[in-house]
This record gives structure tokens, C-alpha cells and sequence, in this order.
């Protein structure tokens, strides 16, 4: 069976930088599913799999712009550690959420502010993927009309096998 529309695919990955680094992986851990032309993976990523079947492996790459966006500097804030809540508990690195909703990590402490990256964590990267399809199958009528998989009623929380 094909990868088209309204099929579920379920792949194994490897997301990897532009220069080697890992980002994440299944590999060794059930596959991951999606509905194919729902929208729920890059576009990108999306249109490389449409054709393919189980068992094909495929290396993509995807430039930031097709991905999470280049970096904007305008999503560096400066916010006054008065708008923060236990400003000296924050630790640089840390993930938080600022009294508007904007998320981001802080990346430095300057005086009576923080600054905080709202940028997308995979902003401003290439992605390097090498994905293996495992397995392709009819979509329900249900999981077209949630343009997503059921969620499994068992499976394994790691490891092949292990649990």
C-alpha cells in the first residue's frame, strides 16, 4: 500500500542538525503514526513520504524556511524581572512562561531584566531526517474526521518490547 492521502503511516526517524547532531529519534521505539495529508508533519516532510511504501527508507533535508522559520531577534524579549515570577530561581536555559503566554528559555540576565528566546527551539536550523516507513494502512472514517490517528490502547513506553 502507498503513502497518500488518508492513509495512516506510521515511520520511524532520525531528526539530526545540520552538522550531525541529534535532535530525536524512534529508532528502537515503536513507530510513530500520522494521517497522511492532514497536515500533521512538515509539509516538506510530507510530500518526500506521498508515494512511498512500507519498508522504504528516504533522507531528507529541510531548510529552515520549510520547517520552524528562520531566527528573529524581534523574539528575543526583555522582560523585567518585576513581570517574572521567582526571578532569581531562573536559571539560563531554563524554559518558562512569561504573565502573557509567550514561552521561550531564558538565555541571560542583564541587570533588573531576563532575556528570554521565544524562538522556536528548531528555528533557524536544517533538519536532516532519515525516516523508515513501517507501515501504512486505510485510515477509519473516524480518524479522517479527527485528521489524526485513534490513540493506542497499548504499547510500549520505550525500548522495543520492553514494557
Amino acid at each position: 500500500m502507498l503513502v497518500e492521502k488518508n492513509k495512516i503511516v506510521s515511520i520511524n526517524y532520525v531528526m539530526k542538525d545540520e552538522v550531525g547532531n541529534l535532535i530525536i529519534s524512534n529508532e528502537g521505539y515503536d513507530p510513530e503514526e500520522y494521517l497522511h495529508g492532514a497536515g500533521n508533519i512538515l509539509p516538506r516532510l510530507e510530500h518526500a513520504l506521498t508515494g512511498l511504501k512500507q519498508d522504504d527508507v528516504i533522507d531528507v533535508v529541510i531548510p529552515p524556511e520549510e520547517a520552524y522559520g528562520p531566527r528573529e531577534v524581534s523574539l528575543l524579549l526583555e522582560v523585567s524581572i518585576e513581570d517574572v515570577d521567582d526571578p532569581e530561581s531562573l536559571k539560563e536555559g531554563e524554559f518558562i512562561q512569561l504573565f502573557d503566554g509567550t514561552e521561550g528559555v531564558v538565555i541571560a540576565h542583564k541587570g533588573n531584566h531576563v532575556v528570554v528566546d521565544a524562538n522556536h527551539p528548531l528555528a533557524g536550523k536544517t533538519l536532516h531526517y532519515t525516516i523508515r516507513i513501517s507501515a501504512v494502512r486505510e485510515a477509519t472514517e473516524e480518524e479522517i474526521q479527527n485528521a489524526a490517528p485513534l490513540p493506542v490502547q497499548a504499547g510500549s513506553c520505550g525500548p522495543a518490547g520492553c514494557c
